[in-house]
């Protein structure tokens, strides 16, 4: 699904698997949280990393619907959303 997604739906999803147990028991999960945390986290501030913002018509400055973005050496182009 998430390669699905990224490929024909501009979403990107991440699945983090921390362990074997797909269902741990909620006792241990203090202690995923302990030993991932720093990880978890530097990993979310790489949010405000690459290429982002808004294209907007010069003219009334609303949202362009299906405007096409690309990126030079990267062969996924993405599309807006108004």
């Amino acid at each position: 699904m998430q390669d699905w997604n990224y490929l024909h739906t501009n979403c990107f999803e991440v699945t983090i698997e921390l362990g074997c147990v797909k269902y741990p028991k909620a006792e241990e999960l203090p202690k995923y949280w302990a030993q991932n945390r720093r990880s978890l986290l530097q990993f979310m501030k790489q949010v405000h990393q690459g290429v982002w913002g808004f294209v907007l018509d010069a003219v009334d400055n609303r949202g362009i619907l299906n405007a096409t973005i690309s990126v030079a050496d990267i062969n996924h182009p993405v599309t807006t959303y108004k």
